[in-house]
Protein backbone atom coordinates (compact mmCIF):
# COMPACT_ATOMS: atom_id res chain seq x y z
CA UNK A 1 0.00 0.00 0.00
CA UNK A 2 2.51 2.06 0.99
CA UNK A 3 4.87 2.06 -2.72
CA UNK A 4 1.72 2.19 -4.56
CA UNK A 5 0.88 5.73 -2.32
CA UNK A 6 4.37 6.92 -3.03
CA UNK A 7 3.94 6.06 -7.04
CA UNK A 8 0.62 7.89 -7.21
CA UNK A 9 2.45 10.53 -5.54
CA UNK A 10 5.38 10.93 -8.30
CA UNK A 11 3.23 10.46 -11.06
CA UNK A 12 0.57 12.74 -9.99
CA UNK A 13 3.12 15.66 -10.09
CA UNK A 14 3.34 14.60 -13.81
CA UNK A 15 -0.65 14.31 -14.39
CA UNK A 16 -0.93 17.88 -12.76
CA UNK A 17 1.90 19.65 -14.88
CA UNK A 18 0.76 18.49 -17.94
CA UNK A 19 -3.14 18.76 -17.15
CA UNK A 20 -3.36 21.55 -15.89
CA UNK A 21 -0.77 23.43 -17.96
CA UNK A 22 -2.33 22.09 -21.21
CA UNK A 23 -5.77 23.18 -19.54
CA UNK A 24 -5.16 26.24 -18.47
CA UNK A 25 -3.23 27.59 -21.62
CA UNK A 26 -5.08 26.02 -24.08
CA UNK A 27 -8.12 27.72 -22.10
CA UNK A 28 -6.81 31.13 -22.81
CA UNK A 29 -5.52 30.50 -26.16
CA UNK A 30 -9.02 29.75 -27.25
CA UNK A 31 -11.05 32.37 -24.50
CA UNK A 32 -8.70 35.20 -26.00
CA UNK A 33 -9.29 34.20 -29.89
CA UNK A 34 -13.24 33.27 -28.98
CA UNK A 35 -13.67 37.02 -27.77
CA UNK A 36 -11.50 38.48 -30.95
CA UNK A 37 -13.69 36.23 -33.68
CA UNK A 38 -16.84 34.99 -34.09
CA UNK A 39 -15.57 32.04 -36.44
CA UNK A 40 -15.65 28.49 -34.18
CA UNK A 41 -12.70 27.27 -37.32
CA UNK A 42 -10.61 29.96 -36.02
CA UNK A 43 -10.75 29.41 -32.53
CA UNK A 44 -11.04 25.13 -33.08
CA UNK A 45 -7.44 25.76 -35.49
CA UNK A 46 -6.17 27.60 -32.91
CA UNK A 47 -7.10 25.44 -29.78
CA UNK A 48 -5.45 22.39 -31.75
CA UNK A 49 -2.18 24.09 -32.65
CA UNK A 50 -1.97 25.40 -28.89
CA UNK A 51 -2.51 21.78 -27.93
CA UNK A 52 0.03 19.76 -30.08
CA UNK A 53 2.11 22.94 -29.50
CA UNK A 54 1.70 22.53 -25.27
CA UNK A 55 1.73 18.73 -25.43
CA UNK A 56 5.15 18.40 -27.63
CA UNK A 57 6.59 21.09 -25.32
CA UNK A 58 6.18 20.14 -22.13
CA UNK A 59 6.62 16.45 -22.82
CA UNK A 60 10.02 17.67 -23.95
CA UNK A 61 10.68 19.73 -20.99
CA UNK A 62 9.54 16.95 -18.46
CA UNK A 63 11.91 14.93 -19.99
CA UNK A 64 15.07 17.24 -20.18
CA UNK A 65 14.21 18.16 -16.48
CA UNK A 66 13.84 14.88 -15.52
CA UNK A 67 17.26 13.89 -16.81
CA UNK A 68 18.75 16.68 -15.01
CA UNK A 69 17.50 16.01 -11.98
CA UNK A 70 18.34 12.61 -12.16
CA UNK A 71 21.89 13.00 -13.57
CA UNK A 72 21.95 16.01 -10.55
CA UNK A 73 21.18 13.29 -7.82
CA UNK A 74 23.70 10.30 -9.56
CA UNK A 75 26.57 13.04 -9.24
CA UNK A 76 25.74 13.69 -5.71
CA UNK A 77 25.82 9.49 -5.56
CA UNK A 78 22.12 10.08 -3.70
CA UNK A 79 19.82 8.59 -6.73
CA UNK A 80 15.91 9.68 -6.33
CA UNK A 81 13.68 7.14 -8.04
CA UNK A 82 11.42 9.75 -8.65
CA UNK A 83 13.58 10.73 -11.44
CA UNK A 84 13.79 6.99 -12.83
CA UNK A 85 12.74 7.32 -16.13
CA UNK A 86 12.38 10.58 -17.63
CA UNK A 87 11.00 9.38 -20.85
CA UNK A 88 8.04 7.86 -18.61
CA UNK A 89 7.92 11.47 -17.24
CA UNK A 90 7.92 12.98 -21.02
CA UNK A 91 5.07 10.79 -21.72
CA UNK A 92 3.01 11.19 -18.62
CA UNK A 93 3.31 15.02 -18.77
CA UNK A 94 2.69 15.16 -22.49
CA UNK A 95 -0.40 12.78 -22.44
CA UNK A 96 -1.73 14.77 -19.72
CA UNK A 97 -1.28 18.05 -21.66
CA UNK A 98 -3.29 16.66 -24.10
CA UNK A 99 -6.07 15.18 -22.24
CA UNK A 100 -5.69 18.83 -20.77
CA UNK A 101 -6.16 20.75 -23.63
CA UNK A 102 -9.13 19.23 -25.25
CA UNK A 103 -11.59 19.49 -22.28
CA UNK A 104 -12.05 23.42 -22.65
CA UNK A 105 -11.93 22.88 -26.53
CA UNK A 106 -14.14 20.21 -26.84
CA UNK A 107 -17.14 22.19 -26.25
CA UNK A 108 -16.38 24.85 -29.71
CA UNK A 109 -16.47 21.77 -32.00
CA UNK A 110 -20.13 21.39 -30.99
CA UNK A 111 -21.39 24.51 -29.97
CA UNK A 112 -21.32 28.29 -31.18
CA UNK A 113 -18.93 30.94 -30.13
CA UNK A 114 -20.54 32.13 -27.30
CA UNK A 115 -22.16 28.51 -25.82
CA UNK A 116 -18.73 27.60 -26.58
CA UNK A 117 -17.02 29.93 -24.38
CA UNK A 118 -19.53 29.35 -21.55
CA UNK A 119 -19.31 25.43 -21.96
CA UNK A 120 -15.24 25.65 -22.06
CA UNK A 121 -14.96 27.74 -19.47
CA UNK A 122 -17.10 25.50 -16.51
CA UNK A 123 -15.98 22.32 -18.09
CA UNK A 124 -12.32 23.35 -17.38
CA UNK A 125 -13.27 25.14 -13.60
CA UNK A 126 -14.78 21.49 -12.83
CA UNK A 127 -11.96 19.45 -14.42
CA UNK A 128 -9.58 21.79 -12.45
CA UNK A 129 -11.60 21.28 -9.04
CA UNK A 130 -11.52 17.78 -9.05
CA UNK A 131 -8.33 17.28 -10.18
CA UNK A 132 -7.38 20.00 -7.01
CA UNK A 133 -9.73 18.00 -4.86
CA UNK A 134 -7.96 14.45 -6.18
CA UNK A 135 -4.26 16.33 -5.04
CA UNK A 136 -5.68 17.29 -1.68
CA UNK A 137 -6.87 13.61 -1.05
CA UNK A 138 -3.92 12.25 -1.49
CA UNK A 139 -1.56 14.58 -0.15
CA UNK A 140 -3.96 14.26 3.12
CA UNK A 141 -4.85 18.04 2.25
CA UNK A 142 -8.34 19.78 2.35
CA UNK A 143 -9.84 18.57 -0.97
CA UNK A 144 -11.83 21.24 -0.90
CA UNK A 145 -9.13 23.60 -0.62
CA UNK A 146 -7.02 21.74 -2.91
CA UNK A 147 -9.93 22.26 -5.25
CA UNK A 148 -11.06 25.78 -5.14
CA UNK A 149 -7.13 26.79 -5.62
CA UNK A 150 -6.72 24.67 -8.65
CA UNK A 151 -10.19 26.09 -9.86
CA UNK A 152 -9.25 29.56 -9.00
CA UNK A 153 -6.01 29.52 -11.15
CA UNK A 154 -8.15 28.37 -14.22
CA UNK A 155 -10.59 31.41 -13.74
CA UNK A 156 -7.67 34.11 -13.39
CA UNK A 157 -5.88 33.03 -16.54
CA UNK A 158 -9.12 32.29 -18.48
CA UNK A 159 -10.79 35.78 -17.26
CA UNK A 160 -7.55 37.58 -17.89
CA UNK A 161 -6.96 35.93 -21.52
CA UNK A 162 -10.67 36.67 -22.34
CA UNK A 163 -10.17 40.12 -21.97
CA UNK A 164 -6.83 40.88 -23.33
CA UNK A 165 -8.40 38.94 -26.47
CA UNK A 166 -11.33 40.80 -26.53
CA UNK A 167 -9.35 44.13 -26.28
CA UNK A 168 -6.85 42.72 -28.80
CA UNK A 169 -9.81 42.14 -31.18
CA UNK A 170 -11.33 45.83 -31.00
CA UNK A 171 -8.07 47.21 -31.83
CA UNK A 172 -6.87 44.82 -34.56
CA UNK A 173 -10.42 43.61 -36.52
Amino acid sequence: MQKKRLNDGVNLKDIILGGQDGLVNVLGVILGVAAATSDSRIVIIAGLSATFAESISMGAVAYTSSKAARDYYKSLKKYSEEYKNPLKDAFIVGFAAIIGSIIPLLPFFFLTINQGIITSFILSIIALFFVGAYQGKITNKSWKKSGLELALIGILAAVVSYFIGDLLGRLIM
